[in-house]
C-alpha cells in the first residue's frame, strides 16, 4: 500500500459509517471470490480437458490471476492516487462481477483461463479496500481497523469455499460463478452509495521525477538491505510451497472418496474452509506469540509445520488425513502472514514501509502464479502426489533461510498491513 495523503480525518461517526460499509463489501466480495476456489479443477475437468492435461490447466488457470495482478497492482496503485480510492474498490468489484459472471458462460477452458487473467487485471478488491480504509482511518485507530478488515477476508474465505461447494453439487458449476457475480454486484453498490470519500490528490517533487528514476530510487532504497530482501524471498518461498498443492487437492481428496460420491465439491469446500478457519484463529494468537518469544522462533516453527503438513498429505491414504494436514496447514499460513508481515515492517527503510508492504504483495502475487503452475506440471510428468512432496520439501527448504534472520528483533517497528491471499 502507498502512503496515503489525507485532506482532513472525517469525524468519527462518519469514517465509523464508510468502515463498515466497506467491511460488509469485503466480506460479501471474498466470499463471492473464494465460491469458486474448491471447484476451479473440477470445472476444468468439466470443459472437455484431456485427463491428461486436467492437472496441467487446473494449475495455469488458479495461476492465472495472480499473475496478472502483480504486473497490474501498481498501475491501479498509481490511478488510486490520481483519481481516489473509491473508484478503485468500485473497479474491483464491478470488474470481476462482469469477468466472472462470463465464466459461467465459457465453453473450453482456453476462453477459461483468459478470463481469468481478466479477473487479475481488474480485481484486486482486498489491496483497493486496503487503501481506501487506511485514507479514511484515524491514524490512531489505523491498526486496529486493519486488522478488523483483515478478519473480513479471513471470514470470507473460509465461508466461501463451503458455500460454492454445496451450490455446484446442487445447482451445478456455472451457478457458482453466477452467485459471485450477484454477490460483488452487491458489493460494489454498497461501496457505490454508502461510502462517501473526500479526495484531494498531493503532488510532490518525486511525483514529478519520470517513471524510470522513481523506479530506480525505489528498488534501490529498499534492496539496499539485504534483510529486506531475504524476508521477501522467504515471504516467496514459503507461498511457492503452499500453492504448489492447493489447485490439486480437490483431485487428491476425489481419489480418496467413494466413486461417484455426490458430495465431490462439498468435501473440497471443507478442506479450504477448515485451512481457513485455522488460519483466522492462529493468526492473531502467533502474532502474540511472536512479539513475546520472538518472530524468528515462530516462524521457525511454521515453516515446519507446513512443510510437514504437505508431506503428509501427499502421503494420506483417506480424507480425514487430509482434513487433519488442512488444518495444520491453515496454521503455518497464519502464523507466516503475521510474522512475515511484521518482520516487513520492522526491516522497511524509513519513510518506505508502503512500498515494502507494496513488494511483499508482489512477491505473494508471483509464488500464486508460479506454484499452482509447477504443481500442475509436476503432477502430469510424474503423480499427482508429487506436487504435495515437493511442496513439502521446499517448505522445509525455506526454514534455512528463516535461520539466517536475526534473532534479536530491535529494529525498527511498523504497523503491519494486512496482505492478499488471494482476491
Amino acid at each position: 500500500m502507498s502512503e496515503v495523503a489525507f485532506q482532513k480525518t472525517p469525524g468519527y461517526a462518519t469514517w465509523k459509517k464508510n468502515f463498515l460499509a466497506v467491511w460488509i463489501a469485503e466480506f460479501l466480495a471474498i466470499i463471492g471470490f473464494s465460491t469458486f476456489t474448491p471447484i476451479l479443477p473440477l470445472y476444468v475437468e468439466s470443459l472437455g480437458v484431456l485427463k491428461t492435461q486436467v492437472n496441467t490447466w487446473s494449475g495455469l488457470v488458479i495461476a492465472a490471476p495472480a499473475f496478472a495482478m502483480a504486473f497490474m497492482s501498481p498501475i491501479w496503485g498509481t490511478l488510486s492516487d490520481h483519481y481516489g480510492r473509491k473508484l478503485m474498490v468500485e473497479r474491483a468489484l464491478f470488474g470481476g462481477c462482469v469477468i466472472i459472471g462470463l465464466m459461467a458462460t465459457a465453453h473450453n477452458v482456453q476462453q477459461l483461463a483468459v478470463l481469468r487473467l481478466l479477473q487479475g487485471a481488474l480485481t484486486g478488491s482486498v489491496a483497493a479496500a486496503t487503501t481506501l480504509v487506511a485514507s479514511m482511518t484515524p491514524r490512531e485507530r489505523l491498526g486496529e481497523t486493519l486488522g478488523k478488515l483483515q478478519l473480513a477476508v479471513f471470514l470470507g474465505q473460509s465461508l466461501g469455499p463451503l458455500v460454492g461447494g454445496f451450490v455446484a453439487d446442487l445447482a451445478g458449476y456455472q451457478m457458482v460463478f453466477i452467485s459471485t457475480s450477484l454477490l460483488l454486484l452487491v458489493a460494489g453498490l454498497l461501496v457505490l452509495f454508502m461510502v462517501h470519500e473526500t479526495f484531494v490528490p498531493v503532488t510532490s517533487p518525486a511525483q514529478r521525477m519520470p517513471l524510470s528514476a522513481r523506479a530506480r530510487q525505489t528498488y534501490a532504497l529498499l534492496f539496499g538491505s539485504s534483510l529486506l530482501g531475504l524476508v521477501l524471498f522467504l515471504r516467496f518461498s514459503l507461498r511457492l510451497g503452499l500453492r504448489m498443492s492447493s489447485p490439486l487437492l480437490p483431485l487428491l481428496a476425489k481419489s480418496l472418496l467413494p466413486a461417484n460420491s455426490p458430495w465431490l465439491s462439498s468435501a473440497a469446500g471443507m478442506l479450504v474452509s477448515l485451512s481457513g478457519l485455522s488460519s483466522a484463529l492462529a493468526a492473531p494468537l502467533l502474532g502474540r506469540w511472536a512479539d513475546r518469544y520472538g518472530a524468528r522462533r515462530i516462524l521457525l516453527i511454521c515453516a515446519g509445520l507446513a512443510g510437514l503438513g504437505l508431506t503428509m498429505q501427499g502421503l494420506a491414504g483417506a480424507y480425514w488425513q487430509l482434513a487433519i494436514w488442512e488444518m495444520l496447514i491453515g496454521i503455518a499460513i497464519g502464523g507466516t502472514l503475521a510474522t512475515i508481515s511484521a518482520y516487513v515492517g520492522r526491516v522497511a527503510p524509513e519513510g518506505r514501509t508502503g512500498l515494502a508492504y507494496g513488494l511483499d504483495a508482489t512477491a505473494v502475487s508471483l509464488a500464486n502464479s508460479l506454484g499452482p503452475s509447477l504443481g500442475g506440471w509436476l503432477a502430469d510428468h510424474t503423480s499427482l502426489r508429487m506436487a504435495f512432496l515437493a511442496g513439502g520439501m521446499t517448505a522445509w527448504l525455506s526454514t534455512l533461510g528463516v535461520l539466517r534472520l536475526p534473532a534479536d528483533e530491535t529494529t525498527r517497528t511498523a504497523t503491519p498491513c494486512p496482505t492478499s491471499e488471494s482476491a
